[in-house]
Formats: structure tokens, C-alpha cells, sequence
């Protein structure tokens, strides 16, 4: 495999100049920049209100490996602290640039003088170190969306035995959506590598409930009641089958990062002890941001009902195991585990296929995401909510 060594020393499988937005004004001129300089990705902040999880969900976004530099635009009266961001990039040795359309002259001048700095951002990216990487070099998420009663027979549980073999390689592995782990409490605590994790652990499962009951909504969806899983017990049983039978090395918060290799649960529930309370997951897209935060260089995306989101720093790879979805959208997806159920394959056969399709990804070759155009990003805001980041 090959990445990019960062001035930081870590190391990218991408290699993205990102053109991000300040706020929703400044949207318009950074997207039109993006679509004249290849090589560039947008995204950005909307609000006119500072947030402390959002700007460091946008902050460790942009500070990723995958990114190589960073234009920024900014409208000039917004409340992110843009000036903060350009600090906490240039201490890691990222090139950054920043454009406030206020000051520039307006909409046309920006675009005109965004799109000869992305040019030279992009030039200076092509000439990056390139190292061989090995798989110890890689922090994995694993999320799922448009589960369905075929992912805890087959999508999750090939990507559970990924997961034991990618930590086994070296790879440090992050579970997502804690609520969606709710009714395997038990299964769960067993697997905590000591007291501490235990306890994170406890803690978490019992604000996910909280915050379940306080908005009197569980991770369900209509999509997942009209395709088989009517409770939140039997979802959860299917999505832990992603985190395979390694034990849990930790409990981590968004803009934490792992440590060592091992399998991870990231927590971003946050504390239900305000009157601020929002989920704790809007979109798929925005679970993809709070793992990219944490630092995932690819997230394992398991479906039953299908999905074609991607991302604009982080490969996504789907898969996906009923033959129904496969026959409808297998162009969307990256591995088919469906002949688990159609002709009786074995779990550890796709798992080895989604290990290989790992390898191939981190070499460069482009998921169907990419290779499909998907740009999506979503950054949620979640007020001051004590738990979940320092700002």
C-alpha cells in the first residue's frame, strides 16, 4: 500500500486540497472554485453561530491526513473562529489559505482568485512524499444505514470478521452509533478490556437510553420496520455483529483518536443534563464525519436496504448482503455478501474479500463512491453539550 506522509509524520491514502466554506454565504463561491481546479474537495460549516462539536468535527476533518492543504472561505461577519482553525492547522504543517469575500470584492473576484490559489494547493500536493504504508497505518470505522433483516446475517457479521482481522494486522478498528447498541448491554460489557472501559462503557449505553426516552425515538427507522427489524433490540444485536470478537480496547469521544491497535466504540452522545438535547446522529453522512474526526482513514459501510452515500475526505466502502438490493443497485456496491444467503458462502470468505477490498482502497484504487462522484458531507450542530468535545 502507499499513502502520503504528512509534515506531522502521519500518513494520508488520499490526497485532497480541501476549498471549505465559513459559513452557508461563503457556500456558493467555494463549490464554484471546486468545480474548476481537479484535485480539490468541498465542505464546510453553515451556521452563523459558533458550535463547539461542529467546529471540531470541521477542525479534525480538515487537519485529516487525507487533506493535504486547506483553502478557506470566508463571507468576514460569521462567528466560526477561523482564526483558530489556522492555527491548530499550521502547528500540524498544513498549508492554509483563507479568502474573506467582504474584503476580496465580492463573489466574482473570490472565485477568480480562489481558483489560482486551489491551483497551486493542488501542484504542491502532487509533489507529496509517497511511503509504503502497511495495514498498522490505518484507523478503520464501521457504520451501518439502511440496515435490514439481512445484515445480521450477512453484511455484519462478514464485516465482524474483518474487523478481528484487520486489528490482528495491526489496524486500529471504530465502532459507531452507540444507541444502536442498546439490548446487548451484557455481550458488550463482557468484551471491555478492563474495569475503566466497563464503566465507559456502562455510561454510555445508560445516555444513550436517556436520551432514546427523552426524545421518545430509538434508532429505528421506517425504512428498517418495513424491511424487518421493529425494535431497536434486534438492530443492535445485528450491528454489534460488526465489532467480530475482539475485545473492546477503549471508549472514545469525537476528536479522539485510538491509540493502539484494537477494536474502539466511539461515544458522541453527550450529556442529556441541559435543555439542549438533539440526536445523536442525524444522517449516515454525518456519522461518516464524527469517524473521520476520530480519525478514520476508510469506513467499512454495512447496508441491507441500500445506500450510495460517500464522503469528501474518506473512502467509503459498502457492503452489502441481500440479493434483492445487490440486483437493484449493485453498482453502488463495493463488496456483495449476498451470496451468503443465495448460495451458502461462508462469512469468513466475504470478510477475507472485504480485507482485500481494504488493501485495494488504501493502494489508491477508488471505491464506488468515488469512482460514482459522491461528495456528501454532514456536520452536525450539537449545542454545548458538556460530554462530547473540548472546544
Amino acid at each position: 500500500m502507499i499513502g502520503y506522509k504528512r509534515a506531522n509524520g502521519t500518513i494520508g491514502i488520499r490526497n485532497h486540497v480541501a476549498v471549505i466554506h465559513s459559513v452557508k454565504c461563503s457556500e456558493h463561491v467555494a463549490r464554484k472554485i471546486t468545480q474548476k481546479v481537479s484535485g480539490t474537495q468541498h465542505f464546510g460549516y453553515d451556521s452563523c453561530y459558533p458550535d463547539p462539536y461542529a467546529y471540531r468535527v470541521l477542525a479534525e476533518m480538515v487537519k485529516h491526513p487525507n487533506i493535504a492543504s486547506v483553502l478557506v472561505i470566508k463571507l468576514g461577519c460569521e462567528s466560526l473562529p477561523v482564526d483558530k482553525l489556522v492555527k491548530e492547522l499550521i502547528a500540524i504543517g498544513k498549508t492554509v489559505e483563507v479568502l474573506i469575500i467582504q474584503r476580496t470584492g465580492g463573489t466574482q473576484k473570490t472565485i477568480e482568485q480562489g481558483i489560482l490559489i486551489a491551483e497551486k494547493l493542488v501542484l504542491a500536493a502532487n509533489q507529496a512524499e509517497k511511503v509504503t504504508i502497511g495495514f498498522e497505518d490505518l484507523i478503520i470505522g464501521l457504520e451501518c444505514g439502511g440496515s435490514d433483516a439481512t445484515s445480521g446475517l450477512t453484511a455484519n457479521p462478514a464485516t465482524g470478521w474483518a474487523s478481528d482481522r484487520l486489528v490482528e494486522l495491526g489496524c486500529k478498528v471504530i465502532l459507531s452509533e452507540l444507541p444502536e447498541l442498546l439490548g446487548t448491554d451484557h455481550y458488550l460489557l463482557e468484551k471491555a478490556k478492563n474495569p475503566q472501559v466497563r464503566e465507559k462503557l456502562k455510561d454510555g449505553l445508560l445516555r444513550a437510553n436517556q436520551l432514546g426516552n427523552a426524545l421518545k425515538t430509538f434508532a429505528v427507522s421506517a425504512g428498517n420496520e418495513h424491511s424487518g427489524l421493529t425494535t431497536i433490540e434486534e438492530k443492535s444485536l445485528g450491528a454489534m455483529c460488526k465489532a467480530g470478537s475482539k475485545e473492546i480496547t477503549d471508549v472514545i469521544k469525537t476528536g479522539e483518536f485510538p491509540t493502539q491497535a484494537g477494536l474502539y466504540i466511539l461515544d458522541k452522545v453527550g450529556s442529556i443534563d441541559n435543555n439542549q438535547l438533539t440526536v445523536y446522529e442525524e444522517s449516515d453522512s454525518e456519522g461518516f464525519a464524527a469517524l473521520i474526526a476520530t480519525g478514520a482513514h476508510i469506513v467499512i459501510f454495512t447496508t441491507g436496504c441500500g445506500s450510495v452515500a460517500g464522503n469528501v475526505v474518506t473512502p467509503i466502502i459498502k457492503i452489502c448482503g441481500n440479493p434483492r438490493t445487490i440486483a437493484i443497485m449493485g453498482d453502488d456496491i463495493d463488496v456483495d455478501a449476498s451470496s451468503i444467503i443465495s448460495s451458502n458462502e461462508s462469512i469468513d470468505v466475504i470478510g477475507q474479500q472485504l480485507v482485500d477490498k481494504v488493501e485495494e482502497i488504501a493502494s489508491g484504487v477508488l471505491c464506488r463512491a468515488e469512482a460514482l462522484g459522491h461528495e456528501e458531507y454532514h456536520i452536525l450542530r450539537k449545542f454545548s453539550r458538556a460530554c462530547d468535545v473540548n472546544y
